[in-house]
């Protein structure tokens, strides 16, 4: 099934978390074997689900919030048996809202807003800050192995608290977009695209803590991106040293 394809990430994921029969347990083991791209994917997302873990609410703080909320729901049953059919369904309503209000907080949020400015190609106004700074610490991507052609640098300014990126070798997509992914030390992680020009592209990250992140990413993803990656990826790249 999987001969010269890839093991899709939501599958692996399935993997890690023992949704999966033997058979596909076997399926996806023997690909990952020989398969370097997907030994890479299964990393990133083993160590993703870990911190995700990490910050869950333990299973006793969760039965603890659920019998209050089932109290709390009790409660206010019994304290509006005298009124209307209407002023009960609002209080139901009432309390279905909390729960999951309550539900969604507790959640762990792996997409969040963006704390950065992103400038690409002519918004750039000069990388001289980077060429040639003896304070900048810079190191090529690492495209997998379906974009072999795809080419680039990645150079952190530390004084500046900029990160800039150039890549080659772009190929032009009419039904898809590239998209590049900066993750942090959490594991919260903001996608934007990549505005692709003559199969170049430039991309200035401004941060407010270059040591908030450890690494970036790219996909390629449908037209308009996504909110988190779904597509093949194109390449990786370490920002922490």
């Amino acid at each position: 099934m999987m001969k010269d394809k890839h093991v899709p990430e939501e599958k692996l994921v399935d993997y890690l978390e023992n949704n999966l029969s033997e058979s596909d347990v076997q399926e996806i083991e023997r690909h990952l074997d020989k398969c370097a791209n997907c030994q890479e994917t299964l990393a990133f997302w083993q160590e993703t689900l870990e911190v995700d873990k990490d910050l869950e609410p333990s299973t006793q703080s969760k039965e603890k919030i659920n019998q209050s909320l089932l109290a709390d729901r009790s409660s206010k049953q019994r304290q509006l048996k005298w009124k209307t059919h209407l002023f009960g369904l609002a209080g139901v309503m009432v309390v279905v809202i909390l729960f999951f209000s309550l539900t969604d907080f507790l959640k762990v949020q792996q997409t969040v807003e963006p704390d950065y400015e992103v400038y690409q190609n002519q918004d750039i106004m000069s990388d001289q800050v980077f060429i040639n700074n003896p304070v900048v610490d810079s190191q090529p991507i690492k495209p997998y192995e379906d974009f072999a052609d795809m080419e680039g640098m990645l150079w952190i300014n530390p004084q500046t608290q900029e990160i800039l990126l150039e890549m080659e070798g772009l190929t032009n997509f009419y039904n898809n977009d590239y998209q590049i992914w900066i993750i942090d030390k959490n594991g919260n992680i903001n996608g934007d695209l990549i505005m692709v020009e003559n199969g170049t592209a430039r991309v200035l990250y401004r941060v407010e803590d270059i040591s908030d992140f450890r690494f970036m990413k790219g996909s390629v993803e449908p037209p308009g991106g996504s909110h988190r990656p779904t597509g093949p990826e194109t390449f990786y790249v370490d920002i922490e040293n």
